[in-house]
């Protein structure tokens, strides 16, 4: 059985790879991978990010089937956290 294990990355790092992705336009990930690194994050974190930016309700992904692209909107000012 295959672990998928996300990389570990410090919440303040996850809070400026959040707040580099263009507000309410699509990028695709490979583009998102390079914010990441420009923050000094590895490429690996990025599924990280992702996903704890969707739990919180700061990001949407969508695929593009044909292009076989995955892109990736912040659809929040802010990298808010639930309080419950």
């Amino acid at each position: 059985m295959t672990s998928h294990a996300l990389a570990p990355v410090p919440t303040s790092g996850i809070d400026a790879a959040l707040m580099r992705f263009p507000y309410e336009q699509w990028i695709p990930m490979p583009a998102a991978a390079a914010h990441i690194q420009d923050l000094g994050l590895s490429r690996e974190s990025l599924t990280t990010v992702v996903r704890l930016g969707r739990r919180r309700g700061v990001l949407r992904t969508r695929k593009d089937p044909e292009l076989r692209l995955t892109y990736v909107q912040r659809i929040h000012d802010a990298p808010y956290r639930d309080t419950t």
